[in-house]
């Protein structure tokens, strides 16, 4: 069945591309729509929403959903909705007819609660069809080149749209049952999609209560087969980068922690403060002092708070900079945020001398005990309360607290500025403490979480607000899907090159001096497996290679200009080496890199595509300050000096 992942080629006798097909992958989602040579990356999703939208049960995030092949048509079964609520029994089958694929959707009430409804989604990405035009049961709209203030563009019973992009080179058709209401959504604010959603049914299902339809999905026009032009800028430096790096949070005793740790050159790291392990219950607070004694009894051999003051250790002997951050505290030291999420919680007045006294005493014991001195300290998002909620003020006055707490105790460690969840306006919860001298003086860095992504301006944002207090950004989290852990699709091929993107767009936009990646231990593992062997890696791993062991570290980013927006480089000039990162995540294309310094005569060839992992390819002679390669589908290739 063509929908089952055959990929594009090039047929190398007669120069020949093959036409691209349609892609579904292992969790029934759309990935890409076939146009030409080409494709889309068009994704559809199937989702159950509680009532308000406040939590959601898709067919690729839950766990158990089973797939079933027969003939040319794929089937997934599974129970969609949440443990203490409603849940809906939903079959999806996935067929090909002609260049349509066709998504035969059924539902059936299984345990009843609120629901919003059913809805079947078609995303299309706004990079690509900001601009264009749509067409809905005969009414032509434009499609907004920014977000505008109404999120919604347009609503109807449409049986049939069409969205072109603004060049009228490719589109788009959804093609959907009669009387089915469809609603058409600009998400930039969160992530960069326009989503067609189909109200499959609005409201609950009883028990029993059956509903469904057909959708049908293709794409119409030519892809861009033009080769693309890369010009270095050797005389405008950008930032300067630290390095690249993980997180050693969650599975830190995984052997793919270990694997990682030997294998990628690790510049930058953040790791966990488990307090819950440190002080479950209170053990006197402020009248002890710096005496931590009763706490260090909860250190004991091969407990997980013992591993994490080792892996401080290790990273502070590696002279790699790390954070540690908090995720999660003792319940006697919090109250629910709110009584409708008791998930947030914040730190009540009267417990912030115990709270002081615990995090202080934690890294006194980490530098005495095991040589371990973290070099920042931060909340984990604390904008949306992962798990501790601060407002904008609040987190200022926190960075005040533990900086005057610190600085008594003689601690190097500094504050992080930020460490929100995403990077989509987000520098805004900053501007308390930006704005207040008191507390900057103890804050080292500045950080957002890049989950979802954000556009070129929003990230542009967060390195200008670096940029303005002349402090470091990091990405502490480097990711593009949050919730890709409840179906393991980080698994997927597709997710490696979401990555690949997805960094590069970090690199050229943000203007970062630190990025962490999300995870770097079992926890949305690297590995295909969950042990070290090196059969195992994959390419999501091996592009971390590319980014850590081929960046030179402490290095300039340098100016770079790209003609053709398939193609997304990155240019790296330090004492180890220079080096360019070259990704390509659509179809086969050449491209011609000029600018390049007089003293680079040659550059080694390194390839990380499908099944292709961190593969050495010789060398490439420069002529002139120019070279020409070959960039595969789907591929991360790059040209470096180091060694």
């Amino acid at each position: 069945m063509r929908i089952a992942g055959v990929v594009i080629g090039v047929v190398a006798m007669v120069g020949v591309a093959a036409a691209a097909e349609n892609r579904v992958d292992e969790a029934g989602r759309l990935e890409r729509l076939g146009v030409g040579v080409g494709w889309v990356n068009v994704r559809t999703e199937l989702r159950v929403p509680t009532k308000g939208w406040s939590r959601t049960a898709s067919l690729s995030g839950t766990q158990g959903v089973r797939m079933t092949a027969e003939g040319g048509k794929k089937t997934w079964k599974g129970s969609l909705g949440q443990r203490d609520g409603a849940a809906v029994a939903v079959e999806q089958s996935v067929s090909d007819e002609g260049a349509k694929v066709v998504f035969d959707v059924k539902a059936a009430g299984e345990r009843e609660g609120e629901i919003e409804g059913v809805f079947f989604e078609v995303r299309l990405p706004a990079g690509e069809f900001a601009g264009g035009t749509m067409n809905a049961g005969g009414q032509v709209m434009k499609v907004p080149t920014t977000l505008p203030a109404e999120r919604v563009l347009g609503s109807g019973a449409w049986e049939k749209l069409r969205i072109e992009d603004e060049k009228g080179n490719v589109a788009v058709c959804v093609e959907v049952p009669p009387g089915m209401m469809v609603n058409v959504t600009d998400n930039r604010k969160w992530e960069d999609w326009f989503i067609v959603s189909v109200g499959m049914h609005k409201g609950s299902l009883v028990k029993g209560q059956s509903v469904g339809g057909v959708v049908r999905v293709w794409a119409e026009g030519q892809v861009d087969v033009e080769p693309a032009k890369v010009v270095v800028d050797g005389g405008r430096v950008r930032y300067r980068m630290m390095g690249m790096g993980g997180n050693y949070c969650f599975g830190i005793d995984s052997p793919v922690a270990k694997f990682t740790m030997e294998n990628l050159r690790v510049a930058t790291s953040r790791t966990e403060m488990s307090l819950r392990a440190w002080e479950p219950v209170n053990v006197g607070g402020e009248g002890l002092g710096n005496d931590y004694r009763e706490f260090a009894k909860t250190d004991v051999v091969r407990s997980r708070l013992r591993q994490e003051f080792e892996l401080m250790g290790e990273l502070t002997r590696k002279k790699i900079p790390f954070t540690t951050s908090i995720w999660r505290m003792p319940g006697w030291m919090t109250e629910a945020a709110s009584e409708r999420d008791a998930a947030k919680r914040r730190i009540p007045e009267s417990k912030w001398g115990d709270v002081l006294q615990s995090v202080g005493s934690y890294l006194v014991y980490a530098k005495e005990k095991y040589g371990a001195e973290p070099d920042y300290f931060s909340f984990n998002e604390p904008d949306i309360g992962i798990d501790i909620l601060f407002t904008a003020e609040e987190h200022r006055d926190a960075i005040k607290r533990f900086g005057e707490r610190f600085e008594k105790l003689g601690l190097r460690t500094k504050l992080i500025l930020g460490d929100v969840a995403n990077a989509r306006g987000t520098d805004q919860y900053c501007l308390p403490t930006a704005n207040d001298a008191a507390a900057m003086k103890y804050v080292g860095a500045v950080a957002f979480h890049s989950w979802n992504g954000a556009s070129a301006q929003q990230y542009a944002a967060w390195g200008d607000l670096a940029e303005r207090l002349k402090k470091p950004l990091f990405v502490n989290e480097a990711g593009v899907d949050p919730s890709a852990w409840r179906g393991a699709t980080y698994r997927f091929f597709s997710y490696a090159v979401r990555d690949m993107v997805h960094y590069q767009e970090l690199l050229l936009h943000a203007r970062p001096q630190s990025v962490i990646y999300w995870e770097f231990t079992g926890d949305y593992s690297l590995m295909a497996g969950e042990d070290s062997r090196g059969n195992v890696v994959t390419e999501r791993f091996c592009l971390q290679k590319h980014w850590c062991n081929l960046t030179p570290a402490g290095s300039e980013a340098l100016g770079v200009t790209c003609d053709n927006r398939g193609v997304l480089a990155t240019v790296f000039r330090g004492a180890a080496g220079y080096t360019v990162h070259l990704a390509n995540p659509k179809w086969g294309r050449s491209v011609v890199v000029e600018g390049l310094p007089g003293d680079v005569k040659e550059l080694k060839v390194v390839r990380t595509g499908k099944g292709e992992m961190f593969k050495g390819l010789g060398v490439v002679k420069v002529e002139g300050g120019r070279v020409r390669v070959e960039l595969p589908r789907e591929s991360l290739t790059t040209l470096t000096t180091m060694q």
